[in-house]
């Protein structure tokens, strides 16, 4: 294949032979320095120096095996499948005249803007959430990379709760090319449901949301950065903003009677719920406090009764995901649908009117019903590992019955998503869902939570902490409708793909 450019430079003081083949990928040779770079996935950016206009440098940002010295550059596109980290290094790269220093500056910002890169971003951090890491990781990561990618950034912190979703119903949107969360999943979601409460929402639903991860849970951006088997760090999440690759994303409606929200990551009922929100007491101990919880909640293991009613999802079968284990891809599972433009055109409307006759109700005794849009519901809880992000399904999750010893080493297997090969777990792909809880079973506490995307969306009579703000009332059936790949989200590239520019 034939160069777009061929010199001989200075790199990093050191003279090399620098070519840029027209895929995108830079190569340098010389006696002591080797080496490739591909345009489109490792550069962040660059900026010509004005004190001397024969010279560039170039932002980079590969991958590094955790087994190589410094020097031993694994950029360009990816080989096997091991999951390696990405390190920032700059490059200084000199030319012998200034028509050739044009000429590649050139070719480089040719390769960014077919790219489809953001040049403007909302940045909203959330100073409080998890361990109140949000402020620094904006900081020391985010805005670094940001302003090495020569994006402009509005950025704005939460002050409250629901701030963000107030900046998302309100801000003038004209000229930004997404809206970017430094935060666990809660403010992510606020921003969706702020979008999706405007005037303007089927515009305003079409912003890419980015999440770059400062949370407790951060399901959200693990979700996405798994996509391509990359580490769930702030750096790779906001490089993967940068670089402008986008994922359609379903978009769950959840209502009981004209209550209504909208969720993109899990609803959750019985021992997950009771977890996440009776370890609120112990918040200062960070994220331990989750492991210390499920140890209480196992020992003193609660039952729920109550029932449910799912429409089960239809035609997907035989679609499995190849990159899956063998026996995983025989359960029903639905195809990835990113690709399809048709996806993005879905409203937010009332949901059609369903049969009757197509519900399949359950009735019981519950430990544990966890209703998910996305794989991760938290950095090592996999907890529904055939979720697509554009499938127009949601995948629902039952414990019925389990004892206590075996219970442990099913949440052990929870990390990995191997716990649904359980004779104890039930896997279901559905369309619709409703959930009519009740009390404890031999109790006469009520009990209970309902979590929805993180937050308390209605609480039993007994249960931890206040409820009488809470959105809905426990008991009354609550209502979970799908609407397919109404949002979008910006997500790393697909491995192998580096060069190309969809």
């Amino acid at each position: 294949m034939a160069d777009l450019f061929k010199e001989e430079v200075q790199l990093n003081g050191a003279g090399v032979t620098v070519q840029l083949s027209k895929a995108g990928l830079l190569r340098w040779s010389g006696k002591r320095k080797n080496g490739t770079l591909m345009i489109p996935g490792d550069l962040i950016g660059f900026k010509e120096q004005q004190e001397d206009a024969s010279s560039i440098i170039l932002h980079t940002f590969c991958h590094y095996s955790s087994s190589s010295s410094m020097s031993q550059k694994l950029c360009g596109p990816r080989r096997g499948g091991g999951r390696r980290n990405r390190i920032r290094k700059d490059m200084l790269i000199k030319f012998a005249n200034p028509a050739s220093h044009k000429l590649f500056c050139d070719n480089i910002q040719e390769f960014l803007d077919a790219c489809g890169r953001p040049k403007k971003l909302l940045v909203i951090v959330n100073p409080f959430g998890g361990d109140g890491v949000g402020r620094r990781v904006y900081t020391k990561t985010v805005e670094p990379l940001l302003q090495a990618a020569g994006i402009t950034i509005i950025m704005k912190e939460t002050q409250f709760q629901q701030h963000a979703k107030e900046l998302a119903k309100s801000f003038n949107l004209s000229g930004i090319d997404g809206i970017v969360c430094v935060s666990g999943d809660g403010v992510l979601v606020e921003v969706l449901n702020g979008l999706l409460e405007r005037l303007d929402w089927e515009s305003a639903i079409k912003v890419p949301l980015g999440i770059v991860p400062a949370g407790t849970g951060n399901g959200m951006a693990k979700s996405v950065l798994n996509l391509s088997g990359e580490p769930c760090d702030a750096a790779t999440a906001t490089f993967a903003i940068i670089q402008g690759h986008k994922q359609a994303l379903d978009v769950a409606m959840v209502a009981q009677g004209k209550v209504k929200y909208h969720s993109i990551l899990m609803l959750s009922w019985g021992l997950v719920a009771d977890v996440d929100f009776e370890s609120e007491r112990y918040r200062w101990m960070g994220r331990l406090r989750l492991d210390i919880q499920t140890i209480i909640r196992i020992v003193n293991l609660r039952r729920y009764n109550g029932s449910f009613a799912y429409i089960p999802s239809t035609g997907l079968e035989g679609t499995g995901d190849k990159n899956c284990e063998p026996d995983m891809c025989s359960m029903l599972q639905g195809a990835e649908t990113d690709n399809d433009p048709s996806v993005l055109k879905s409203g937010h409307s009332e949901p059609q009117a369903l049969a009757a006759s197509e519900w399949q109700p359950v009735d019981g005794t519950f430990l544990s019903l966890m209703l998910s849009n996305v794989p991760f519901a938290g950095e090592n809880v996999m907890s529904a590992p055939l979720a697509k992000f554009s499938d127009g399904c949601l995948d629902l999750v039952i414990m019925k019955e389990c004892p206590r010893w075996k219970l442990f080493q099913l949440l052990l297997k929870v990390r990995s998503g191997e716990h649904i090969k359980s004779k104890y777990v039930q896997y279901f792909k559905v369309k619709a869902f409703q959930l009519t809880p009740a009390g404890r079973f031999a109790s006469n506490t009520q009990g209970g939570y309902i979590d929805l995307d993180g937050e308390v969306l209605a609480r039993g009579r007994g249960a931890f902490g206040d409820g009488s703000k809470d959105p809905m009332v426990y008991g009354p059936t609550i209502e979970v409708s799908i609407k397919r790949g109404l949002a979008t989200i910006f997500r790393p590239p697909r491995p192998h793909s580096d060069s190309s520019f969809s």
